[in-house]
């Protein structure tokens, strides 16, 4: 069993020595397992930072920066390390370091820069491209010629349109509202009081590929008597940008965010994407040199709670309606390893009545989403797809649960390749279904 980390040393120097070479994170490293190679797994890595450090190694070195972005970031090695290495944030400062020498540029095809910087944090850039990707697909996309002629001349275009999700139909139903209170939704045996105020961020492609499980989760906080606000001015939460090297991006939509949070008057924010509620638990560490916003953020950080370990810490209204489903539940990567939430999940899903719910084997094992690594490495991406996949299949569960919207796209991917029945879903719609709350909210 692992030592749970204290807190990081303060310098990048500081915690690439804290690695003492020991080697037990080698096994939970999903590339070590896809390339055998000292450089493919988190001591190698770690090896290649000091030797940067030192002057050793070039930082303009090729080598450094494939070593650094074939590294799908999951953190597994930090449950693994005995020594509490925080290789997430060693990882960060590396890849920053790339892009700063310009060693780590992708071919001129893959959009990887203008869709981090350009579209993503642009709630409404996003959605026009999500609709011309939907019209994309109805049209020129049907085309198997068309797709082979922009496959051979794109590969990066290509990609990213195979690994987006579909688009859903837009509809109010979906929408979310930027306030919900506890009586909207109260259901058979009317509203308790309300036990305080949570904002919900609803993030960006979420927002736009997932609606109904934002709009699920904030539906399922307000039956649990929580008084739910979607605060104006919230932005992407940054983690794509400062894992792509972009730190400077990062910072800026965490001072955004921070500033919208301290403006709702809510006590806590309660993420329901597993990668941005790790990144949102960092923001202390993002914004530790800025002297007008170091203390802020740390605060920031302190408040933020994933919405299953909200509903459980705090409390659940146990549903009343079974639900006769086989069910596995899959761990999202930066849930388990970042924020270390194991047991709540679970223990919702245990909370449904006549839910069957299967171990996953290996269900800690990253999908190979990973933010958009598949645009740069779509070998391992499905190398490690097919692995979960197989694993989901294994459990005969009709219905496979996580919670973060690229594990969801991932693995639906996956299993519709698969020709498989199995759907994916987020733990919070399950959880809405047994409660039969209202498909739509008044106004």
């Amino acid at each position: 069993m692992s030592a749970t980390p204290t807190a990081g040393p303060a310098t990048h120097e500081d915690r690439l020595a804290q690695c003492i070479q020991c080697g037990m994170c080698l096994p939970a490293c999903p590339t070590f397992s896809l390339t055998p190679r000292e450089r493919a797994n988190p001591r190698g890595r770690i090896r290649l930072m000091r030797a940067v450090e030192s002057g050793e190694m070039a930082e303009d070195d090729p080598a450094f920066a494939e070593a650094m972005y074939y590294c799908l970031g999951c953190r597994a090695c930090e449950t693994a390390c005995p020594a509490g290495v925080e290789f997430g944030l060693l990882l960060q400062t590396a890849r920053a370091r790339v892009e700063a020498t310009g060693s780590g540029e992708r071919p001129p095809d893959a959009p990887r820069a203008w869709l981090i910087e350009r579209v993503l944090p642009h709630p409404r850039r996003l959605r026009i491209g999500a609709r011309l990707l939907h019209a994309y697909r109805r049209t020129l996309g049907r085309w198997e010629r068309w797709r082979r002629w922009v496959a051979d001349r794109w590969p990066g275009v290509a990609r990213l349109e195979a690994l987006a999700p579909a688009v859903p139909s837009a509809s109010r139903r979906s929408r979310l509202p930027d306030r919900i209170e506890p009586e909207e939704v109260a259901g058979e045996g009317g509203a308790p009081p309300a036990r305080g105020t949570v904002a919900l961020h609803p993030g960006c492609v979420q927002a736009v590929f997932l609606p109904q499980a934002n709009l699920d989760t904030a539906v399922v906080l307000a039956h649990n008597a929580w008084r739910v606000v979607v605060p104006k001015g919230f932005r992407c939460c940054g983690a794509l940008p400062a894992h792509q090297g972009g730190p400077a991006l990062a910072r800026e939509l965490a001072r955004a965010n921070i500033a919208a949070f301290e403006r709702s008057g809510a006590a806590r924010l309660v993420a329901n994407s597993a990668g941005c509620g790790a990144f949102f638990e960092g923001y202390g560490e993002l914004l530790a040199d800025d002297p007008e916003w170091a203390e802020r953020a740390e605060a920031f950080s302190e408040t933020v709670r994933d919405v299953t370990e909200h509903l459980v810490h705090e409390g659940l209204r146990r549903p009343r309606r079974p639900l006769t489903l086989s069910v596995t539940y899959d761990d999202p990567c930066h849930l388990v390893h970042a924020q270390r939430v194991v047991e709540a999940p679970r223990m919702m899903l245990n909370a449904i009545p006549g839910l069957d719910l299967r171990p996953l084997s290996e269900s800690t094992r990253c999908c190979g989403a990973a933010g958009l690594y598949g645009l740069d490495h779509p070998e391992a991406s499905e190398s490690l797809r097919r692995e979960k996949v197989a694993r989901i299949e294994e459990t005969g569960a009709e219905l496979v649960v996580t919670g973060n919207p690229g594990c969801i796209f991932q693995i639906r991917a996956g299993l519709r390749a698969a020709g498989s029945p199995v759907r994916v879903l987020h733990p919070v719609s399950l959880l809405r279904a047994a409660y039969e709350l209202p498909s739509s909210l008044p106004g």
